[in-house]
């Protein structure tokens, strides 16, 4: 069967050429009544689109490039969900990548993108700096990463770990804890700790604690983690621990690993996590946690590849209150 063009769709819809070249291209300009007249030929034809002669032709397509750091934390696979749901709304399929060990490679990928014409680039990975990503000729739409002179979603990560902090007080904790998996303070996440820490420096408790985690889903991790919780239990025997972590996959391996030493949560030791992701929802005893709004994030990335302009949009952090704390 030969494959149906757009003069055979024009021809049968009493339509010209050019009318059926922008109900593809610009359909905002075609009544819906004509429109639809098209579509119902379209389906009758069984008309399938050819993007590649689409994007030779106008130069441009509805291709989205992503670039995550890892696919591993539970707040990185919820956003592209959600990126993905938004972008259906809007006709866009994405490119997905996971962040090279090199700028040279991280330019690479991005080279590739390029090439394929896509709208934007939504970027979470911190392999290139602000200025190499300034250079860069794609709109590129970052999300809780370094700033720059261009599009940036972040969290308000400073109110995040404040709430955390204050919290943890209210529920009578008298050590407070704070584990993460390695930050830089340049990276917007880093001020969920500034902001833990500043919520509490007041107030009469022992030091504040921090302890880092390189990967939360190496084998070492759980070890480490094993060790941390020993260590805060010898030295703290009959004082009630708060433990602020940096996202919902540390708390949930904490978690985990208080169940198996028999302390008792949230009575002996409260725990909140970061994200609000479904595996906070979906642990043993469901996690306190500082709500991102993933969907929000992902909504405002979307909608800023038909509207780019490079400024920061600051989303609201908010406190889900749930089974790990009083």
């Amino acid at each position: 069967m030969d494959k149906v063009g757009i003069k055979a769709i024009a021809e049968k819809s009493g339509v010209s050429l050019t009318t059926v070249s922008r109900y593809f291209n610009k359909p905002e300009l075609l009544s819906q009544k004509t429109k639809d007249k098209i579509q119902a030929v379209i389906q009758e034809l069984n008309y399938s689109q050819d993007n590649v002669a689409r994007i030779l032709v106008t130069g441009k397509s509805n291709l989205v490039g992503v670039i995550f750091p890892q696919l591993h934390l539970s707040f990185y696979t919820e956003l592209l969900n959600q990126l993905i749901q938004f972008g259906e709304e809007k006709d866009y399929s994405f490119i997905v990548y996971t962040s090279r060990d090199t700028k040279e490679e991280e330019l690479n990928v991005i080279d590739m993108l390029k090439s394929y014409r896509v709208k934007g680039i939504i970027l979470l990975s911190h392999i290139l700096d602000s200025e190499n990503i300034e250079k860069l000729d794609v709109p590129i739409i970052s999300i809780e990463r370094a700033g720059g002179d261009f599009c940036q979603i972040n969290n308000d990560n400073y109110t995040g770990g404040k709430l955390a902090g204050e919290k943890l007080m209210a529920d009578g904790c008298e050590v407070l804890i704070h584990i993460n998996n390695g930050y830089y303070d340049d990276w917007p996440s880093f001020k969920r700790i500034v902001g833990f820490e500043f919520s509490v420096k007041d107030a009469l408790h022992e030091t504040i604690i921090r302890e880092e985690l390189t990967d939360p889903y190496s084998e070492e991790a759980s070890t480490t983690m094993s060790v941390v919780l020993d260590n805060l239990l010898e030295k703290y025997p009959n004082k009630k621990m708060g433990v602020f972590c940096s996202n919902d996959d540390i708390a949930n391996m904490l978690q985990r690993d208080c169940i198996r030493k028999g302390i008792k949560i949230p009575e002996e030791l409260e725990i909140i996590g970061y994200d609000n992701s479904p595996v906070s929802d979906n642990a043993i005893y469901p996690i306190t946690s500082i709500d991102q709004n993933i969907p929000l994030m992902a909504e405002i990335a979307v909608n800023s590849l038909d509207t780019y302009i490079p400024h920061e949009n600051v989303v609201a952090a908010k406190l889900i209150e749930k089974g790990t704390t009083l």
